[in-house]
């Protein structure tokens, strides 16, 4: 699955400043994707494969891979677990989902990423698209859907 992934990152003459920017976005594309690994199988249960790599890049932006991160927002609410899901979002989702399990759980809030990324939408995690968008003329299929609304 993870050969699936990685892409090969060529720099190719004549060499222009766009083909550099190209090349060494590829290297930081694969580098994510190379640190996040551990997370593709379970990825995989819960997401369509053209997705997996957008739902890596957002854990990775959101807590870099660790599923016990945790951040204070402003309003003093807090941003738990690998997907980073804030206190309102949860207490939203909880009764709804009937969710058993907390925010640290990392099947569990990758199930609820998954539905609510494809049930409901991608931004929740808009705030980070900076950093886990890969450019703005790239969109796995769960983020076209929601960029057109």
């Amino acid at each position: 699955m993870l050969e699936s992934l990685i892409l090969t990152c060529v720099l190719s003459s004549p060499i222009s400043l766009d083909k550099v920017d190209e090349y060494f976005l590829c290297l930081d594309r694969n580098e994510i994707i190379v640190q996040m690994q551990e997370y593709i199988p379970l990825f995989s249960e819960y997401f369509e494969h053209d997705d997996i790599e957008t739902a890596l890049r957002i854990t990775y932006c959101e807590s870099r891979g660790n599923p016990r991160a945790i951040n204070k927002n402003k309003d003093n609410s807090y941003d738990k677990g690998l997907w980073q899901f804030n206190d309102h979002t949860w207490s939203w989702l909880k009764p709804k989902l009937n969710i058993q399990q907390d925010r640290y759980d990392i099947e569990t809030s990758t199930a609820v990423a998954s539905w609510l990324i494809y049930n409901d939408t991608i931004n929740h995690w808009w705030p980070s698209a900076f950093c886990w968008k890969i450019n703005l003329k790239t969109y796995t299929s769960f983020e076209l859907d929601r960029s057109l609304d």
